[in-house]
């Protein structure tokens, strides 16, 4: 019996959507083209847009297609670089897409665009998200004007702004007229009162005043962000934490001849209460300040002591042991963690989910399994920058003893710049985690010729990045289909032949990196573009043996592609990035 796609219920083909993975945007893309009636699906589908240059410039507007998602709920204006947001603010305010809208970013211009904003707010009132992080111009007016027109805003972002000013303009404006201050942040908490989550990041005027004012006003408080705040003390974090009773999340730096390193609790029985996440960032912690932590008997989820100092191993061991319910560990560039110290704490992470120890010089894959073997959970880790490959034999053979069963939940593995990871080293590795579906392995000189038995071993892998892998010539596929959809190879030794192997085996290719490869030539780059029919961002930069014409061809010959990054920028005139604009792919230099 003959059945037509056409007969499946609606709720069915969103189910059937709805499972594509995490690239699913660009699915949509694809299956939009099929059918009218997938169009109206995927459109249905599409809760998130972001708004580049190649849309406004093909286009001159995006309200001729944007009412065709009724449930969009983001809306991502951070990569428009050309086009005036402020614009691009207003069109979707007096669009029906504006009804709909929770979440707004406009990061990364040169200032807020509070007309835009105050339009869009007078349209709708539902706006819960704004991220404004990295703004060349921040001021107090612009943060008084946002609480005034999102009033219902739960999440803000003003992060790390740019302060990009010249010395004269001390003397011919104040300081809130250039810089984000205390009486911003009161105006801010004030119009703010649903607030939940807040990054103030980087914004160095910012004292302990700021603090109490959020604390007294916003007491829905759950999450703050002041990393790089240096003016803000213990004193003021500790009256946050006593006044804050929703407050479950903070990130802060920690400096001890400025903050102090008292206990962050002005009353261990009642302050703190709803914390579970606590990131110090490049900071002095003492042993007697974690232990501070242990006695306030709050439920931690979530730690991370980056870059952080002062703190001994058995004080760390003590902290560890008290929590064994961490789903997230960040050590990151701790100097005195050994790979001892990783078997012993290990058992005890039966609920971590990911854990970073980039930077642990003394940690070797001995660690990495005892992690692997131990946290029947994990799911994550970063271990970039150790010394993988470099363990003590003896040490290692017990811990693999114990790998009779591998790991299912490993899904992730960031280990780059390990110089004495060898091809036998990460096959090990691989072993044990055959489910893995993101694998970095960039500057690992030792590389050579185990990708292709990895891939075999994993082959559930989407993710994979070998930049600056000189040794790898190509992967050693041998025409077996792959699911991998983003390879970056950059300055790594592929050639002509292991291109050919790529473009045969990985036919749901997404984006590749060849930047800096000097080895591949046009025929190869054209055999891959010709088979690899869902590429949408390739970068050449550097190729050099490439034809001077490749990139007009590319362009015309894979309509799916949206970003191409030329071997060289001159080989294109501005003219002729217009037109390939308008073919719906930006030819830029990066």
């Amino acid at each position: 019996m003959e059945f037509n796609y056409e007969e499946l219920p609606e709720e069915i083909w969103e189910l059937i959507l709805n499972r594509l993975g995490d690239d699913h945007a660009s699915e949509f893309e694809s299956l939009s083209m099929v059918s009218k009636r997938l169009l109206s699906l995927t459109d249905r589908l599409r809760f998130h847009f972001t708004v580049v240059d190649q849309t406004y410039f093909i286009h001159g507007t995006i309200c001729r297609f944007i009412y065709r998602f009724k449930n969009l709920k983001a809306l991502d204006l951070s990569k428009l670089k050309n086009y005036n947001v402020e614009t691009v603010l207003r069109e979707i305010a007096r669009s029906s897409v504006a009804l709909n809208l929770e979440a707004v970013d406009i990061s990364n211009h040169d200032s807020v665009p509070i007309e835009g904003l105050k339009e869009l707010g007078l349209s709708n009132r539902k706006i819960k998200v704004l991220k404004c992080a990295n703004v060349v111009k921040l001021r107090d007016a612009d943060l008084i004007a946002i609480a005034k027109f999102h009033p219902d805003l739960e999440e803000l972002d003003i992060s790390y702004p740019r302060n990009k000013f010249e010395i004269d303009a001390f003397r011919s404006y104040s300081i809130s007229e250039i810089m984000i201050t205390d009486a911003g942040i009161e105006g801010l908490s004030s119009g703010l009162r649903n607030l939940t989550k807040l990054n103030i990041s980087m914004n160095p005027l910012l004292t302990d005043k700021s603090l109490v004012d959020l604390s007294l006003n916003c007491l829905h408080l759950q999450e703050i962000l002041f990393v790089k705040c240096i003016m803000i003390t213990m004193k003021g974090v500790r009256f946050m934490v006593h006044n804050s009773p929703n407050l479950r999340s903070i990130s802060m730096c920690l400096i001890s001849n400025i903050h102090g390193t008292d206990s962050l609790f002005i009353n261990p029985v009642t302050s703190g209460r709803c914390l579970s996440s606590l990131h110090f960032i490049d900071s002095d912690i003492s042993d007697e300040f974690l232990n501070s932590v242990v006695k306030a008997g709050i439920q931690l989820k979530s730690v991370s002591l980056s870059d952080s100092c002062s703190y001994s191993i058995d004080g760390l061991s003590s902290f560890l042991h008290a929590y064994h319910s961490l789903k997230f560990v960040n050590l990151t560039k701790n100097n005195s963690l050994c790979d001892n110290s990783i078997i012993a704490l290990s058992p005890y992470f039966h609920d971590l989910v990911s854990v970073k120890l980039n930077f642990c010089h003394k940690l070797t894959s001995t660690s990495l399994f005892a992690l692997i073997i131990n946290c029947l959970v994990l799911e994550h880790v970063e271990m970039e920058h150790t010394n993988l490959g470099k363990e003590d034999q003896d040490t290692c053979v017990n811990v693999l003893n114990d790998a009779h069963k591998k790991s299912s939940s490993i899904k992730s593995l960031k280990l780059g710049w390990n110089s004495h990871m060898s091809d036998e080293c990460l096959l090990k590795i691989a072993l044990v985690c055959p489910n893995l579906k993101k694998l970095d392995v960039s500057s690992c000189s030792g590389i050579t010729s185990s990708l292709g038995k990895i891939l075999k071993i994993c082959p559930e892998i989407e993710h994979l990045s070998i930049q600056d892998c000189d040794g790898v010539k190509n992967i050693g596929l041998k025409m077996e289909p792959l699911r991998l959809k983003k390879l970056h190879m950059a300055r790594s030794g592929v050639n002509d032949e292991g291109l050919i192997e790529i473009a045969v085996s990985c036919n749901e290719l997404v984006k590749l990196d060849l930047e800096g490869c000097q080895h591949v030539t046009t025929s190869a780059v054209k055999f891959m573009v010709k088979n690899c029919l869902k590429l949408r961002e390739v970068n050449l930069m550097g190729c050099l043996n490439l034809h001077v014409f490749i990139v007009d061809w590319m362009v015309h010959m894979r309509p799916s592609l949206r970003k191409l990054v030329p071997p060289s920028y001159a080989v294109t005139t501005e003219s002729q990035r217009r037109l390939m604009l308008r073919h719906g792919c930006l030819v830029c230099d990066k």
